[in-house]
């Protein structure tokens, strides 16, 4: 594989959100998934046809993982569960930027962690209460 992390955006990479990965994986078109490890984490690397595209974040960036865990879990759940991982140039560290303020706060107890929202399942093709 010619392309190596990371990859700039800027570059004309092409970024992939999940909905329309989805779609890709539900009409058996992607060939290959790559996570690629860089500073504190993974990109994915999706190849389909001739073309390689990046996982895009909700905000339109590239999506960077902290854990190959949590890539393995939301491949699952989109149906394409096989990935290869290159740790070449993976560099532990963090993801995000540390927070050490609201760990205090939430340590004292003077903040509380936020409340988790329960994920709403998807019901297409299901019949709702008030289908006839």
């Amino acid at each position: 594989m010619a392309s190596s992390y990371p990859i700039p955006s800027d570059q004309g990479v092409a970024l992939l959100q999940e909905a329309p990965l989805r779609e890709l994986i539900a009409a058996r078109v992607v060939s290959g998934v790559v996570a690629r490890g860089g500073r504190g984490g993974f990109v994915l690397e999706i190849q389909f046809g001739d073309r390689t595209a990046l996982l895009a974040s909700a905000r339109g960036s590239t999506r960077t993982f902290a854990s190959l865990a949590t890539i393995a879990v939301l491949l699952q759940r989109l149906g394409h569960p096989r990935f290869e991982v290159d740790a070449t140039h993976y560099i532990r560290g963090r993801v995000r930027a540390a927070q050490p303020l609201r760990s205090a706060s939430m340590k004292s107890g003077k903040v509380s962690e936020a409340p988790r929202v329960p994920v709403k399942k998807s019901s297409v093709g299901r019949k709702q209460p008030n289908d006839h």
